[in-house]
Parts: C-alpha cells; structure tokens; sequence
C-alpha cells in the first residue's frame, strides 16, 4: 500500500516559537491597569506615590548626595534594584488578596508625613529617609492590602540598607572598629616576622616607616556590603533557620577579617615593596582583593553549612541564587528543506 501524497495546505502549521517570559511584577500591575475596575485604583496609586516623592524630594536628593560621596554608601545605588528584584520574586508567586490595609497604610503613611514635617526645620535626616521608607509601605498596604505587605515585608525591609547612618552613630561603631582592625592586624604581622609597633590607629614598621588606620579602614564598608549580601542570601535560601542565622551573622566576623587581611596585606606591601604601592589606586584595588576574598569566606561557609543540610535545598555560592533563573529553552532549529 503506496502512501498517500501531501496535499497541499493540508500540513500544520509551524510551531510558534516560545517566547521569553514575562516580568511577574510588571505583569500584575499591567494585569490591574487593564482590569476596567481597578485602573483608577492602579493610577490613584501612581499619583499618590508622585505626590509622596515629592514631599520627601529632599530626602532623596539626601541619598543621592551620600551614595555619590562617601564610599561607605556607594551601594546605595544597587539596593532600590536589589529590592525590586526581590519583589519581582515574590510576584511569580502569584497575586496575593486585598483586603484589609487601610488602617494600618494610613498610619503608616500619616506618621511618615508627620515625621518628614517635623525633619523640615531640624537636621534629622536620618528620621526623613526611614519615613520615607515607611511611606512606601504604608502606600503599597492602602493599595494592595495588609496581606500583600506581610507578603513583600523583605523587599520593604532591604531598603533599610540604603540609608546612611548618623553621623554620630557612624563615629561610635566605627572607632571601635578602627581600634580593633589596627591591633589585629599588628597582632597578625608581628606574629609572621614582621615587628610592629601599635599604638592606637598608629603603626610603626621596621626603618621607622608610619602607617595608619583612617576612619575609612575601619571596616564599615566592608561590614555593611557584607551584612546587606548576606541578607539577602538567607531571605533567598530555602535552608532551614539556623542556616539564615549562621549566614546572617557570619558577615560581620567575615568583614572584619577581610578588612584585617587588607591592612596586614598594606603593611606588607610597605615593608617588604613600596610605601608607594600602598596608597592610591594600588589601595584601591587591595580593598578589591580583600571584597574577594570575605567573598571566598563566606562561600566556604555556606559549601562546609551545605554538608549538614539536604543538598536539594538553598544555595550554596551566594550568587547562585540570583542566577537561578526559569530560562524558556529556545526552539530547535527547523530543518533545511
């Protein structure tokens, strides 16, 4: 029996090719905006969220101004983003209900106008950015509900990350800090042949060669990027509790050292190379190194935490969690005819 020959016009028509998915956040708030019932709830929030930023414009030109001069902060830029993919996370969950959140918005929203009214005349810029920060999530409970808030309460939280502290908290945690850097890191130097002298943030090496420990080496920076990182790396594990907490509070002890290690590595370089290699850009790129190496740290972490969980479950590098991505695979390539 002969098979029958192709009709034309008879055959399938070719497969669309699969297209990447969409943004799950910007999916729900498109999703509202063309629901005919809540539109106006969706551009009623957009113009309050308008009205809000501009009350608090001071204290985003506050933010700006720190990010973009003290380095301490000059992640401060990464952390919106960060939040937003956090946030983005917890929308391929799905839409949560509405319901409820007036109250609870209102006093949010009515003690962040109150505070930023009160921080006009006086210099508590501080109080103005955490007001803005509960703003915003008094606007999203108004909008979206009391359970949605409790569902988005870390992308809310990490904001916390990008505000600068006072100054006056800043000196007190970071002096210690200095201190404490400076005397490890002779401790550490003295210990593997190279005499130093310590007193206070001052360090004498042999030949009389001054090294010191600015404010800027204190390890603030290192101890800030590193609790932010490790935050987020436990919000996104599925590890269990304890695993969080160990990531959690292994940042600061990681910062530290790694801070240690850049000023033992500096007093190396000035002893047995150049004073000259230990300033400038060369200063810049040991602090590089050392961000690497508290990297390397608290990814040896997690591997060793690993071995005392279920492989299946959480991260081990911290990055991996972010990379793991739902990737659509591409279509398979059409034979030539």
């Amino acid at each position: 029996m002969t098979p029958k020959p192709d009709v034309a016009g008879t055959s399938p028509p070719p497969e669309e090719p699969a297209g990447r998915p969409g943004i799950p956040l910007w999916d729900l708030v498109r999703g509202a905006f063309e629901d005919p019932s809540r539109r106006v709830t969706v551009l009623g929030g957009a113009a309050c969220l308008g009205l809000l930023l501009l009350l608090f414009r001071d204290t985003l030109w506050d933010f700006y101004y720190s990010w973009t001069t003290d380095e301490n902060y000059s992640h401060g830029f990464l952390v919106p983003l960060l939040s937003l993919y956090f946030a983005n996370q917890v929308a391929a969950k799905g839409p949560a209900p509405v319901r409820g959140g007036a109250i609870l918005g209102g006093l949010l929203l009515a003690a962040a106008i109150l505070v930023r009214l009160v921080a006009i005349p006086l210099p508590l810029a501080f109080l103005g950015e955490l007001a803005l920060i509960a703003g915003l999530a008094g606007l999203f409970a108004v909008l979206a509900g009391s359970a949605a808030l409790r569902r988005y309460w870390f992308p809310f939280f990490f904001l916390l990350f990008m505000v600068p502290l006072p100054i006056a908290l800043y000196t007190r945690v970071a002096s210690p800090l200095q201190l404490m850097a400076s005397q490890m890191a002779s401790a550490v130097m003295n210990l593997t042949g190279l005499p130093v002298l310590c007193e206070g943030n001052h360090m004498t090496l042999p030949g009389g060669v001054q090294m010191f420990v600015a404010e800027a080496c204190s390890g603030m920076r290192q101890m800030t990027g590193f609790l932010a990182l490790a935050t987020a790396v436990a919000y996104l594990t599925t590890k269990p509790g304890w695993y969080r907490a160990v990531v959690v509070l292994a940042a600061l002890p990681i910062a530290l050292t790694a801070n240690v290690a850049r000023i033992v590595l500096t007093g190396y370089v000035m002893h047995y190379v150049n004073p000259q290699y230990a300033s400038g850009a060369y200063h810049t790129l040991e602090g590089i190194l050392m961000m690497g190496f508290g990297l390397l740290l608290l990814n040896s972490l997690c591997v060793l935490m690993d071995q005392l969980t279920p492989r299946a479950e959480g991260v081990g590098f911290p990055g991996r969690a972010m990379l793991n991505m739902n990737l659509v695979p591409l279509p398979a390539p059409k034979e030539a005819s």
